[in-house]
């Protein structure tokens, strides 16, 4: 049996196996599937994306093969994950789509993890309106906990969006204090976006930056750069010019590294032209640096 190896990043990461089944109990796994599957998963673990992607598309075929409907949706469900993770949102938004396609043809209902993956997708491609649809779908389906309050973080940050002070709290209620870093982060991130609303920037700037460290301690570089970018949103909102320069370079530098040039380049833009203002050549020379390291080389 294929277990589902990934979640959602910061989605949940749900760890997997590939269940090792005695030989007098039920027919013999497909060992193409389970050890690709597998090696997908361990890839995923220490954030090698590409690997994982590479890996969970060929236990894919594998699974299209067999014409094996759990095995696609499982394996379908982890290479969507994988791409989100990687930044590839769109890639996810199809996989997720097909898989749940593939689904429906067969009359099984598509599992509220692949929704949330699709929810995801759709709010990093800004289709906001389908975010908040599907992550709808995921709680009406009443889903296990930690599925539930990542539909609930989407949701919120949707609301957010939308300067919606209201439906973000409720969002934000939804989510409980815990000791896991994806979860906290979660929660962090929508606190701080509820003190911007409130006109809060002093606690935003706290919450995100916080909400920066949960990510980091989740793996989650991507979302680790969100939170340091909203933090430096937030302490420049505050007239702190010099720390914002900081928090930005950080945040490019990171989202640079990770292979983000786009996004990387806008934060590091940022942190020179407040660090200009400021007067910092210190954070001048720093972004100058990682802009030489990050240039293709001829």
């Amino acid at each position: 049996m294929i277990l589902r190896a990934a979640a959602l990043l910061p989605l949940l990461l749900l760890a997997a196996c590939g269940g090792s089944t005695p030989a007098d109990e039920g027919p013999p796994p497909d060992k193409r599937l389970e050890l690709a599957n597998q090696a997908g998963t361990r890839a995923l673990a220490v954030n090698r994306t590409a690997d994982a992607i590479k890996q969970y598309r060929a236990a894919l075929a594998v699974a299209y093969e067999r014409d094996d409907a759990a095995a696609i949706g499982d394996v379908g469900y982890n290479l969507a994950v994988a791409e989100l993770r990687s930044g590839a949102a769109a890639d996810a938004a199809r996989t997720a789509r097909q898989i749940r396609a593939e689904l429906e043809r067969r009359r099984q209902a598509p599992p509220a993890e692949l929704i949330l993956v699709q929810a995801a997708a759709a709010y990093r491609l800004g289709a906001a309106d389908e975010a908040l649809a599907a992550a709808g779908e995921v709680l009406a389906r009443a889903p296990a906990p930690e599925i539930a309050t990542r539909a609930h973080y989407i949701r919120g940050a949707v609301l957010a969006d939308r300067g919606d002070a209201q439906g973000l709290a409720q969002a934000l209620a939804a989510i409980p204090p815990s000791t896991k870093p994806d979860q906290e982060g979660d929660r962090l991130e929508l606190a701080g976006r509820a003190a911007v609303l409130a006109g809060t920037n002093d606690q935003a700037a706290r919450d995100f930056e916080q909400a920066a460290d949960q990510r980091r301690l989740a793996l989650d570089y991507r979302g680790m750069a969100r939170a340091l970018s909203l933090a430096g949103d937030a302490v420049l909102r505050q007239g702190r010019t010099d720390d914002a320069a900081v928090l930005f370079l950080r945040a490019g530098r990171s989202a640079l590294l990770q292979g983000d040039a786009a996004t990387g380049k806008t934060l590091l833009d940022r942190a020179d032209q407040l660090a200009r203002q400021s007067g910092d050549p210190g954070v001048r020379a720093e972004v100058e640096r990682v802009r030489k390291m990050s240039a293709p080389r001829s």
